[in-house]
């Protein structure tokens, strides 16, 4: 057996959360754990390897960060990367190797897969691994001379990995016992865990970082390219981490990651069956996941049977009531759609989630109706939450190189701010933000 290492991961989570987080207070972005790294995790573990790991909200600044790395005093620095945490990876990476010169720092994620060259030109990364790292990762690990500056990892069969080490968060049982969404007049049971069946999204919006995702989950042809590699793992595997899941930790619910929960509605179906059959509605799990409005149409007996088997909440991407924003995003959704989906939920007591974008600008400008129909139809599907965002050309997405070319990009266009999709600011040339200022619907109201 190969010499036992130890392995240092790094959650830069801070995009959209802060030092020290306040695990009291509802914030998906704070409170949940990155299952890449927990996936990491356990395939590292699994081969004899130590690994611990530093999220950044849970520590107090950069002074604690130096101090614990060198506490810590890892042979190797793994940091996973989202676009919008860039330069705060960056930060991490070259104090890391500051305390630790030795250290052989990585980078790896969907920013480093899309860009990876901008990754190694900061200096501070002395590798980057593309792709999915669960096989190939722990083969770095034990001999690093074998493999160039920029690598792909090889593509994992999803039924053949360990379950994610959830436990490298100390606070791990916190976390699940903390409120994640804070909508009003609505709890999930605690505690909650989160998990993931299917790696990748199989459309193609226009807005989305799509693209991107379709780059990280990739396989190899037959004529050696990467192509996209969507795919989920077995009913029984699944089954069997929630079975483990309540044993050890008596969950109460779960939030399923997915993308697209029903990408193969086959498998679905086939899911909920052994639910029932393993008792576990029985014991009444209660689930939230996402999924489309056209899915959501094709699919109402489903939906109706993911409600009896517990899922109490769908996120729907329904992103504009306007036929040509839906159109300009290759949505592949129309507006009577939409309305349907929200109809066919609340007919089977799922509530809705909603998400949307405003201030869209087409190849024709921006058109004020455009989102007052946004609007209105949020408003008309009547949701448990409003998720609000102001539309953002991101980096990796189609739609990114028209705002670009277009000189419609307001403000510095650097990726990491470009993926700030949260950010309630003016993002692009042309649009009237005070208007979507005043006309925007969000959970405010509710409080």
């Amino acid at each position: 057996m190969s010499k036992a290492l130890k392995v240092l991961l790094i959650n830069p989570a801070l995009a959209y959360s802060t030092w020290n987080a306040d695990l009291k207070k509802p914030s998906p972005d704070s409170l949940f754990i990155r299952l890449g790294l927990a996936y990491l995790a356990s395939s590292l573990r699994q081969r004899g390897h130590e690994v611990s790991l530093i999220d950044l909200r849970t520590i107090s600044g950069w002074d604690e960060y130096e101090r614990l790395v060198k506490g810590l005093s890892p042979d190797f620095v793994g940091i996973s990367i989202h676009s919008i945490e860039f330069s705060i990876a960056v930060e991490a990476a070259k104090r890391s190797k500051r305390v630790l010169t030795k250290a052989i720092t990585v980078a790896g994620g969907i920013h480093p897969t899309m860009f990876p060259k901008e990754c190694i030109d900061t200096g501070v990364f002395d590798y980057v691994l593309q792709g999915e790292g669960e096989i190939t990762f722990p083969e770095f690990i034990n001999n690093p001379s074998k493999f160039p500056k920029i690598f792909w990892g090889e593509t994992p069969d999803l039924n053949h990995i360990p379950f994610p080490d959830r436990e490298i968060w100390p606070d791990l049982k916190k976390r699940m016992h903390s409120e994640p969404f804070g909508i009003a007049g609505y709890r999930f049971p605690l505690p909650m865990a989160e998990m993931i069946n299917v790696r990748g999204c199989p459309y193609n919006c226009t807005f989305c970082v799509g693209p991107g995702e379709k780059q990280l989950y990739t396989k190899l042809s037959s004529s050696g390219e990467r192509i996209p590699y969507i795919r989920g793992r077995s009913v029984s595997n699944v089954i069997a981490e929630l079975e483990m899941l309540i044993e050890k930790y008596s969950i109460k619910s779960v939030m399923f990651h997915d993308d697209q929960f029903i990408v193969f509605p086959k498998w679905v179906a086939e899911f909920i069956e052994e639910l029932h059959k393993r008792g576990i509605v029985k014991y009444g799990l209660k689930w939230v996941t996402s999924s489309r409005a056209d899915i959501i149409c094709r699919n109402e007996d489903l939906i109706g049977k993911m409600a009896e088997a517990g899922l109490e909440l769908l996120i729907i991407g329904f992103e504009s009531f306007s036929p040509r924003i839906l159109k300009w995003f290759n949505k592949g959704v129309t507006v009577e759609q939409n309305f349907k989906a929200a109809e066919i939920c609340h007919k089977h007591g799922v509530k809705v989630w909603a998400n949307y974008i405003l201030g869209v600008p087409t190849d024709t400008g921006w058109h004020r109706e455009d989102d007052l129909m946004t609007v209105d139809g949020v408003l008309r599907v009547n949701p448990v939450h409003y998720s609000p965002a102001f539309y953002t050309p991101v980096p990796g997405s189609v739609l990114y190189d028209f705002y670009k070319n277009n000189d419609l990009i307001l403000g510095d266009g650097d990726s990491e701010r470009l993926s700030n999709r949260g950010a309630m600011a003016p993002k692009v040339k042309g649009v009237d933000y005070e208007f979507l200022q005043a006309v925007m619907i969000d959970d405010s109201i509710l409080w």
